[in-house]
C-alpha cells in the first residue's frame, strides 16, 4: 500500500470516529490543540497526521491511536 493511500485510510478512520462520537471538527481541533485548518487538511488526506496528533485526537474521542492506523500500514 502506498503512502498516499495510507494517509487517506487514516483520515477516513479519524473522520468516522469523529462522526460516530457525535463530535465535530471544531471541538476535536480545540481538544487536540490543532487549528481547524490543520485538522481539516489532515482529515482530507492532504497532510499526514503526526503520531502525537493521532494520540491527542484519540484521547479526546476515547479511542486508542492504534485504531486509526491498524490495517493501514
Amino acid at each position: 500500500m502506498d503512502r498516499n493511500q495510507i494517509n487517506f485510510d487514516i483520515a477516513r478512520r479519524v473522520n468516522l470516529a469523529i462522526s460516530e462520537a457525535g463530535s465535530d471538527v471544531t471541538n476535536v481541533a480545540q481538544a487536540a490543540d490543532i487549528t481547524i485548518p490543520e485538522l481539516e487538511d489532515r482529515l482530507s488526506g492532504r497532510v499526514e497526521f503526526q503520531p502525537d496528533e493521532l494520540v491527542r485526537v484519540g484521547g479526546f474521542l476515547r479511542i486508542p491511536a492504534t485504531e486509526f492506523i491498524k490495517e493501514a500500514a
